[in-house]
Order: structure tokens, then C-alpha cells, then sequence
């Protein structure tokens, strides 16, 4: 399973994870995880949404869930 699946994956069983918690998860920095989230936003496979308790944070959800 190559990095961008397991980041989608880790979204599906888990959805509202932070970018902070995906980056944990891939074991990547930010700046990479971030490329990941965005081409799975580009493909309409995960969407963001900002944390009501947070507005600094996105949490991430599979489309369709």
C-alpha cells in the first residue's frame, strides 16, 4: 500500500482526523502529508472541514460517509 492509500484508508476508518494526526498515522512531515490531502481533495475522494472547537484545524472526511 503506497502512502497516499494508507492516508485514505486511516481517513475512512477514522473520519475527522487532523492533519496532525494523518501526519502521525504516514509518518511524513507536514508539508508532505499535506500534498497527500490535497490530491486526495483533487480527486473528490476526502473533504476538510474546520474544527468547531478549533478554527486553526481541518478534520478530513471520506466523501460520501
Amino acid at each position: 500500500m503506497n502512502t497516499r492509500e494508507k492516508i485514505f484508508r486511516a481517513i475512512v476508518q477514522q473520519p475527522g482526523l487532523t492533519t496532525r494526526e494523518i501526519m502521525a498515522i504516514a509518518q511524513l512531515s507536514r508539508t508532505n502529508t499535506r500534498e497527500h490531502l490535497q490530491k486526495l481533495e483533487s480527486l473528490s475522494l476526502i473533504y476538510s472541514q474546520l474544527d468547531e472547537n478549533n478554527p486553526s484545524k481541518h478534520r478530513y472526511y471520506p466523501v460520501g460517509k
